[in-house]
């Protein structure tokens, strides 16, 4: 009887085991050879489910935050308080983003060697995180709405939260020295700033 394969699984390994070999070697010097090796395939095999290497990244982008994305939308559906629920969005995002930094790091060098062929590739990655931003302007929103916020310009706001985000993503990608636990106290701190009562009140 044949093994069944499942090849969305298969293809989600592959995803693991190329970012392994991209954050240990770097994008340039990783061959879909030494990727087909690493996960136990032969290379036309690997070609079944990636053509070439941009396509891997492509596919992850869009694999993680349809993840991400499904998730937020149910937090943010639940009814009650958006301060609450945005600070589960954004810990959520910084602790997702430590236990993939092999990804991370490895997007920040595929990111780094598409500028250096003047590809724009990273406006890819701006369509798939808008929608972020959008949820973000929405709950900000609904909390000035409701009174649970101070009134505050919006769409800076949502601008300052999702920098905080990016400026931790580089310094896990570029300088490998991020610390989870301190940005999600950092962004807490800012996010209870928005908050229309504050103990300083």
């Amino acid at each position: 009887m044949p093994k069944i394969i499942d090849h969305k699984q298969r293809k989600i390994a592959i995803l693991r085991q190329a970012f392994r070999l991209f954050a240990r070697d770097g994008y340039q010097n990783t061959s879909l050879s030494h990727l087909a090796e690493a996960c136990g395939i032969s290379r036309p095999t690997l070609y079944l489910y990636f053509r070439d290497k941009e396509e891997i990244f492509t596919y992850a982008v869009k694999y993680y935050t349809d993840e991400m994305f499904s998730d937020y939308r149910d937090v943010a559906s639940v009814q009650g308080p958006v301060l609450p629920q945005i600070r589960r969005i954004v810990a959520d995002i910084v602790f997702k983003s430590w236990h993939n930094k092999d990804f991370i790091t490895s997007l920040g060098d595929f990111i780094f060697q598409k500028r250096q062929e003047d590809r724009d590739f990273p406006e890819a990655i701006r369509r798939r995180t808008v929608k972020l931003d959008h949820l973000l302007r929405r709950m900000i929103r609904e909390g000035i709405d409701s009174g649970e916020l101070r009134v505050v310009p919006v769409d800076a706001t949502a601008m300052q939260i999702l920098d905080f985000i990016q400026a931790y993503l580089f310094k896990m990608a570029i300088l490998n020295a991020a610390d989870p636990g301190q940005t999600v106290s950092s962004l807490e701190a800012f996010l209870d700033g928005l908050a229309r009562c504050t103990p300083a009140d």
